[in-house]
């Protein structure tokens, strides 16, 4: 999921924030200029967020848990703490059954 999905998502978060940069440095007006570092706003905040979750993601995958499919989605989604969703939203019933 790392090398696939987060690492390749990063790579283009980060680009995004640097041709906004570069846009904000070019900007000819302030409005512009404005309107460029309010867009900016939100991929940094996705910026952080996902570096958050990349740091989570990297502790369970250095841990290399074993998952066994006869098990269940309840046991093994439990194996992965607060890094997937709940197991009630995924399953639709109580954690404890």
């Amino acid at each position: 999921m790392r090398t696939e999905y987060v690492i390749p998502l990063q790579g283009m978060i980060a680009s995004r924030i640097e041709h906004l940069k570069d846009d904000i440095a070019a900007a000819t007006s302030t409005a512009q200029r404005k309107k460029y570092e309010k867009e900016r706003e939100t991929p940094l905040k996705r910026q952080a967020e996902l570096h958050v979750y990349d740091e989570k993601l990297r502790h369970y995958a250095d841990k290399k848990i074993a998952l066994d499919l006869d098990d269940g989605v309840k046991v093994n989604y439990s194996k992965f703490g607060d890094l997937l969703a709940e197991v009630r939203a995924v399953t639709g019933g109580n954690e404890e059954e």
